[in-house]
């Protein structure tokens, strides 16, 4: 009897990217020397293939139509010089982003989220760092870091066990990660990640079977898992205060608003005031900016920083407007119902990982900023979700809709990864 063997096969850019990301999560430890890091290693994979940036660029001009109305912020921004200066890190990122969803398949990703994830989580579980709460942060910043990196743990591995074409050892891999995500996810007592985990991964499970049933039917289970999740949000939403005494008294962890209604209050005003243009990408939370100094002093914030409006669109329509949130939320939700339709024709490790995502950024956008941020992770994965979403728009928009019986003849590089693979369950 013979034992199966398994080959590895190790993608350069994959390696450069894994390396990026894993600096990118030490910025907190280690400063300038890890985004120093995150430039170099990301930098070669975008110039690796200098014939390629340029394709990429053009086929991507919506993503950098959102880059350069951040840059011209500048010239309307409070703050002109952190305008400028956030504006082009912000344009790194993309261009890493754009280039890593180009020459890397989605199974690459995916691998490099998993390997990167555990070598992260060992990180936070040595370290044994707090808050000045009790909450772990690990190597992070803050809880609610910890806890978003958690969650990316907890849907990679989920979406790697549900897909039995993986081989044996990533699906260990994927246990391991999704154990890792659980464990980190507690020890954070982040509340509303907690829930957006719970909804995100709810929706992975349910669009996992979609594929099993007539059409007629994956859009009646589609419309009726999205409402329940719509729903819930606006129950919780709406009944803040009692879900908050529920929690503390099962958990002992005092949850409260946190003043969220009297920030969006104070947010609708200074939008009225710069409705449009706004006041400059990352140019309202800046020392010196009085209505910015009187909210630190209000919520004891001492260190001038991540703090934010609680809510993504709202957030940022102060800081780049209408216009600015506009494009933002073209992106968003393109990229979103573009991947959910996908997963739910044709689920695999990869899709049901994008569409968990994606399905968390909505739920956690109602109570956090999650896109877009210069040198960021989750930033840099909803990018290339975006990409994603438009590669595989195109590709579909000359063949044959993704049915079952019916599926088109896609080219073997991309059955076996470039896009995603052939459904799994």
């Amino acid at each position: 009897m013979t034992g199966q063997s398994y080959t590895l096969t190790i993608s350069p850019s994959a390696v450069l990217l894994g390396a990026g990301l894993m600096a990118l999560h030490f910025t907190v430890l280690f400063g300038s020397m890890a985004a120093v890091l995150f430039l170099l290693t990301c930098l070669s994979l975008v110039f690796s293939r200098p014939g390629a940036v340029l394709p990429e660029v053009r086929a991507s001009l919506f993503l950098w139509a959102l880059v350069a109305w951040c840059c011209l912020s500048f010239l309307w921004s409070m703050t002109p010089p952190a305008s400028l200066r956030y504006g082009i890190q912000l344009g790194l990122t993309f261009a890493i982003a754009i280039a890593a969803a180009y020459r890397l398949s989605m199974t690459s990703l995916l691998r490099v989220v998993v390997v990167t994830g555990l070598l992260v989580g060992l990180a936070c579980l040595a370290l044994e760092r707090s808050s000045a709460g009790g909450a772990s942060v690990g190597i992070f910043g803050s809880k609610n870091a910890l806890a978003q990196f958690s969650t990316l743990n907890i849907l990679v591995g989920l979406a790697i066990i549900l897909d039995h074409r993986f081989d044996p050892p990533w699906r260990f891999l994927g246990t391991l990660a999704l154990a890792m995500g659980l464990l980190l996810l507690v020890r954070a007592e982040s509340v509303g990640a907690l829930i957006a985990t719970a909804m995100a991964c709810f929706s992975v499970l349910v669009i996992a079977r979609l594929h099993r049933f007539p059409p007629i039917y994956r859009i009646v289970m589609g419309v009726f898992t999205g409402l329940l999740v719509m729903l819930t949000i606006v129950i919780i939403l709406g009944n803040f205060e009692a879900f908050s005494r529920f929690i503390l008294d099962l958990t002992g962890k005092d949850v409260t608003l946190t003043g969220r209604t009297v920030l969006w209050e104070i947010a609708f005003a200074e939008i009225a005031q710069y409705p449009l243009l706004g006041q400059g990408y990352q140019g309202f939370w800046v020392p010196g900016n009085p209505i910015a100094e009187d909210i630190w002093r209000e919520f004891g914030i001492a260190s001038k920083q991540g703090f934010h409006f609680h809510h993504t669109l709202i957030s940022n329509a102060v800081e780049i407007g209408l216009v600015g949130v506009a494009l933002q939320a073209i992106l968003f939700y393109y990229a979103f119902f573009v991947i959910l339709r996908w997963a739910i024709v044709s689920p695999s490790a990869e899709t049901l990982f994008f569409a968990g995502f994606m399905v968390r950024q909505f739920i956690l956008m109602n109570s956090e900023v999650v896109f877009f941020s210069q040198f960021n992770v989750v930033t840099i994965l909803t990018v290339m979700a975006v990409v994603y979403a438009q590669r595989h728009s195109r590709e579909i928009g000359t063949q044959t809709a993704l049915l079952p019986g019916n599926r088109p003849a896609l080219p073997e590089k991309a059955r076996r990864g470039t896009y995603t693979r052939a459904p799994a369950f």
